[in-house]
């Protein structure tokens, strides 16, 4: 069974007439009877009974009309969803997440994706800013947020903004620490993440500066199990300033009133894959979500 063929039969009985028919779909009078008689022999009977006026519908006819109508509506709807869909981006987005969802907008930008690229499925991969760098690397996500220094000319960054990290201690520690400086701080106990964290990689960098070390005594992948230990009593931090914010001001911890240390957060993608459609689309979506984002 054609649609040209329901369309024959829908519109001879539309009008009663096969010729005012054909003009109708810009066919011959054979085209359209050859048509009609191709579908009576698929369906097993006649559709029309010939009058002195014309043609009329017959008794099976009539009882397939309606379900040739709703044939033919929805095959002009599916041919409308598919015209639509025709430019659209499709495909599946492979995302590398780090900190918590509020930090980099994530139900924002998700949303974004979802109204203007619906076809888009994206995955997110949950990890630290060295772990999401690698896999980005190795190809296995397509773009990752990062939190601090990128020099590699196999990235391409778009600035977000800039993280404060402060130094976070347990409230009764507030005397040995307080109008100290790194040295003394560096002589206390602390909570350490794990390798390729943007905190370890800070630390490490700030030590080395000042030629010193510390000694962990314990070791967290996420700011909440860290923060945890600190208000626990078990030593001292680096923590950003926005994570803090309600803990600080509850008094269950204090932060150092040393230096605040700056580390920007960026969404990285290759330079290699900056210009392709899902890469491009990602980038135009987190402008949109952070106005003031900067192509580095």
């Amino acid at each position: 069974m054609e649609i040209y063929q329901l369309r024959a039969f829908v519109a001879v009985a539309r009008v009663g007439h096969v010729t005012r028919a054909a003009e109708q779909l810009h066919l011959t009078q054979s085209a359209v009877s050859k048509q009609l008689k191709a579908l009576e022999e698929e369906l097993g009977g006649p559709l029309f009974d010939r009058t002195t006026t014309g043609m009329a519908p017959s008794a099976i006819g009539r009882r397939l009309l309606p379900l040739a109508q709703r044939t033919l509506e929805a095959a002009g709807e599916l041919a409308t969803a598919a015209r639509q869909l025709q430019g659209q981006l499709t495909g599946t987005l492979r995302l590398g997440t780090i900190v918590d969802p509020a930090s980099i907008r994530l139900g924002e930008l998700l949303s974004e994706m979802q109204q203007h690229c619906p076809q888009v499925d994206v995955r997110l991969a949950h990890g630290i800013s060295g772990t999401v760098l690698q896999q980005l690397k190795a190809g296995e996500i397509d773009a990752c947020f990062f939190l601090g220094e990128v020099d590699d000319a196999e990235v391409s960054a778009i600035a977000l903004g800039v993280e404060s990290y402060a130094v976070v201690l347990p409230p009764a520690w507030a005397p040995r620490v307080m109008g100290q400086d790194w040295a003394a701080l560096a002589a206390l106990p602390w909570i350490g993440t794990v390798r390729g964290s943007s905190q370890t990689v800070i630390m490490e960098r700030l030590l080395r500066q000042q030629g010193l070390s510390r000694q962990t005594v314990a070791e967290a992948d996420q700011e909440s199990s860290m923060l945890d230990l600190v208000q626990a009593g078990v030593g001292l931090c680096l923590a950003r300033e926005r994570r803090v914010q309600d803990l600080l001001a509850t008094g269950r911890l204090v932060a150092w009133d040393g230096e605040r240390i700056a580390c920007p957060l960026s969404l990285l993608m290759r330079a290699e894959d900056a210009a392709r459609p899902l890469q491009a689309a990602l980038r135009e979506r987190v402008f949109s979500v952070w106005p003031s984002a900067v192509q580095a």
